[in-house]
């Protein structure tokens, strides 16, 4: 009888340990986890650790695209018809933009980055709990390898909308691409004031 019961309470911890692994890996290969753990490195101004779940050039490769329909002309412009000198004109320049600002980007990755590191290495303990608590609060929608994220604003509740995907080699999430008509209004915001 005494063998039974310590077979079944053997059964029951490993079984049990099998259920809290399977939970702690389906935790730590999701959206929310990586968002916590740039929160957390952003709390201990580990950088690094922070730019790990953060890849840059999707990012700014996501700012070409979004600029350049931010730059067309309005949309009653559009009703009307345009010569074929203005076409190619835009044409012209969509392209050059396109070519262009990704080696603009590889010149300059280093700068953008220090910019970045010097903006979030300045925010106060307020701020980063903040971001810690709309990381923990996150809207999340996982389609596949993609993630559709919300983040509240607690302060003006305006939302800020990111694509999250996870990494083919190391299974970990990144932010790689951020709604471009947020970051403007977080932008103005923040750095040109009300």
């Amino acid at each position: 009888m005494r063998r039974r019961t310590w077979l079944i309470l053997l059964t029951i911890v490993v079984l049990g340990g099998a259920l809290a692994g399977g939970l702690y890996w389906h935790w730590a290969s999701s959206p929310r986890y990586a968002l916590q753990r740039m929160a957390l490195a952003l709390k201990t101004k580990d950088m690094p650790q922070f730019f790990n779940y953060v890849d840059l050039k999707a990012i700014f490769n996501n700012f070409i695209d979004c600029a350049g329909q931010d730059l067309d002309e309005p949309k009653a412009k559009k009703d009307q018809k345009e010569d074929d000198w203005s076409r190619l004109s835009r044409q012209l320049g969509n392209k050059f933009t396109r070519t262009l600002l990704p080696k603009l980007f590889e010149s300059f990755e280093k700068n953008i980055r220090g910019l970045m590191e010097k903006y979030l290495l300045n925010l106060n303990n307020t701020q980063i709990l903040a971001i810690a608590a709309a990381a923990t609060t996150a809207q999340i929608e996982v389609q596949g390898e993609e993630a559709r994220v919300t983040l509240v604003d607690p302060k003006s509740q305006e939302p800020f909308h990111f694509q999250m995907r996870r990494q083919a080699k190391t299974g970990s999430w990144q932010i790689v691409s951020v709604n471009y008509q947020d970051l403007k209004k977080f932008s103005k915001r923040e750095f040109q004031g009300p």
